[in-house]
């Protein structure tokens, strides 16, 4: 058995079928053949076709016998629904969500913490149109990476979001990425004050707004994401939509008795 970054003890057969069914969650109806799950995974033909056999198996993915693609399988549907039934938030959320995009012609995600470190997206609504700004179900962001990283940091404790970005070399993904760890940091307060974050091209060419939606015990449950190109998402519309974003987080949280910290 392997360990995780927190040295937690990993069963490998388990973390290898968690990553195929994290990467067919991002292929959509297309599915995915068997060797490109193993050219995604890194995980060996042997391997992969043994965990593909199990899963098939148990209902969790189904094999299109004409195009041998597979997909996401029908025993999956009774687990998310019951996920969604335990976590109030989220539905609450999605139901908020879903309307925007068709409201303001903007692409909204939803979010959802892994650990204090790492968000995955887990739903996604996308504007009437063929044009637009895709994320992909399944993306993970760390707190390096644009408007989401931004709220992860400010959802830390002030003191250890320095250390996290005073810990490394930060990361230039674009030539407007914050690169600068005083900057950062500056930008993470001003985060922290209005409830939403923003990025100017910082992670690719498109901008975004973000902004956190905390639980009960004051631990950030999800993050709400708006994208949009420059021609569509800058300026003025940026603090529209950021504050658009935080208003719906404030509504999700008084329906669940939670607030904001801080406010």
């Amino acid at each position: 058995m392997g360990k995780d970054a927190n040295g937690k003890y990993q069963v490998p057969a388990v973390v290898g079928a968690i990553s195929i069914l994290n990467e067919l969650s991002g292929t959509g109806e297309s599915g995915a053949t068997q060797s490109e799950l193993v050219q995604a995974t890194g995980l060996s033909k042997s391997t992969m076709h043994n965990l593909l056999s199990t899963l098939e198996g148990h209902g969790f993915v189904r094999r299109d016998d004409n195009t041998r693609q597979y997909r996401l399988g029908p025993a999956l549907i009774p687990l998310g629904n019951e996920a969604t039934r335990q976590v109030k938030l989220v539905r609450s959320t999605l139901d908020r969500v879903a309307p925007l995009a068709g409201e303001h012609g903007l692409s909204f995600a939803v979010a959802q913490p892994i650990d204090s470190k790492q968000l995955r997206i887990i739903s996604r609504y996308y504007p009437p149109g063929d044009v637009h700004v895709g994320i992909t179900v399944g993306s993970s962001y760390g707190p390096m990476d644009g408007a989401l990283g931004k709220v992860l940091l400010a959802a830390m404790d002030e003191a250890d979001a320095k250390r996290v970005v005073k810990g490394r070399k930060l990361p230039a993904h674009t030539r407007a990425t914050i690169t600068s760890p005083e900057s950062l940091i500056d930008e993470v307060a001003e985060v922290r004050a209005r409830g939403w974050s923003v990025s100017h091209g910082e992670l690719n060419e498109n901008n975004a707004v973000a902004a956190g939606i905390w639980g009960t015990d004051g631990e950030l449950e999800l993050v709400l994401l708006a994208l949009g190109f420059p021609t569509q998402l800058d300026g003025d519309r940026l603090t529209e939509v950021g504050e658009l974003l935080r208003d719906t987080a404030d509504e999700v949280m008084a329906t669940a008795g939670a607030s904001a910290p801080g406010r």
